[in-house]
Parts: C-alpha cells; structure tokens; sequence
C-alpha cells in the first residue's frame, strides 16, 4: 500500500525537519550554550599554559582567542601542517 503526502502534511514535515519546533529550537540553545561552555574551558586551558607549550602548539598568546573562536571544517585541516 503506498501512501502520499498531502501539501499540509508535507509543510508540517519540512517546517519540523527545517527546525521551527519548540524542541528544534530548545535543542539549537543547548546546542549554542555547550559550545560557549567548550569555548570557554579551550581559551582556559590555553591560557594556563606557558609560552613555550603554546610555541609547541604553533601559536602565539595573543592568537588564543581567534584560534578558540574559529570553526575549521574536516577538509581545512589538512592544510594546517604548514
């Protein structure tokens, strides 16, 4: 037996998928509030380090903040050996 999707049930569906339910949108706030929470213990833990580590890391004191901010994709890392 094969079922079809009317047009309401359809925009039900893409509009859930899509994510403007309560819960989408509960999910994408706990979501948002772990990653400032990450971010938070990264730059943490840098800073706590001494220089030299953080030469060892490739980066500078001054970079822990943009480094800890950014978002690198899979294929981006590739590139980062130099």
């Amino acid at each position: 037996m094969e079922t079809t999707m009317t047009t309401l049930d359809r925009a039900t569906f893409e509009t859930g998928r899509a994510g403007f339910s309560l819960s989408g949108f509960a999910s994408s706030i706990l979501r948002l509030a772990y990653c400032a929470m990450k971010q938070r213990s990264e730059r943490a833990a840098l800073q706590a380090m001494p220089d030299h580590m953080l030469k060892d890391l490739g980066i500078s004191r001054s970079q822990i903040e943009y480094c800890t901010s950014i978002r690198l994709a899979p294929s981006d890392t590739e590139g980062m050996d130099g």
